[in-house]
């Protein structure tokens, strides 16, 4: 039987010298995310070594709840903002199956 739950990465890739924009951006929906959306079970960003990419992992209980996510005003800023932001389009890769043999870790 197929989960509802959906996991999302998106990698977002700064124009030179934007790193900090686009860092200080997504913090900003990460505190949204956190006060508004409580469909949304995980979202936080992190970089890669280089800072040459920012990934954020995100959680969703159900295809709704991604689809408030992005009608969010905060969401729709950032795109509003993306081509300034961003070198490269997003990459989104999204699935709902966890493998069978996978075991759930979280700690907080």
């Amino acid at each position: 039987m197929a989960s509802t739950v959906i996991n999302q990465i998106a990698i977002l890739t700064p124009k030179e010298g934007k790193f900090d924009d686009l860092a200080a951006e997504l913090a900003n929906i990460t505190r949204q995310v956190q006060e508004n959306e409580p469909e949304t079970l995980v979202y936080y960003a992190y970089a890669d070594a280089k800072k040459e990419e920012i990934i954020v992992v995100e959680r969703y209980v159900n295809q709704a709840a991604l689809d408030k996510h992005r009608a969010a005003p905060y969401f729709q800023e950032l795109i509003r903002k993306a081509p300034g932001l961003l070198g490269k389009p997003l990459e989104l890769k999204a699935g709902n199956e966890l493998l069978q043999e996978s075991a759930e870790v979280v700690r907080l």
